[in-house]
């Protein structure tokens, strides 16, 4: 996989029977994606629908660095720091 920087830490689920609950989640937070990538919040909507992420770590080097909404639904985890 490649990576921004940085190792892979612990994760930390907490489910929907949807997807991640997300409303609260600070930017800066790390969360791994159901698709396998890696993300750090850069805006939260506050919603607990949609949050803006960057991706860190992917196994397409081209979307590194890429900012996309994110639904709830597609996040699998929380990554601990």
């Amino acid at each position: 996989m490649t990576t921004e920087g940085g190792n892979k830490s612990e994760r930390k689920r907490v489910n929907t029977p949807d997807g991640m609950f997300i409303r609260d989640m600070p930017e800066g937070t790390k969360l791994e994606l159901k698709n396998g990538d890696l993300v750090e919040i850069t805006l939260n909507a506050k919603d607990g629908g949609w949050l803006v992420g960057r991706v860190i770590e992917s196994e397409r080097p081209e979307s590194i660095g890429s900012e996309d909404w994110i639904f709830f639904a597609e996040v699998a985890a929380e990554i601990e720091s």
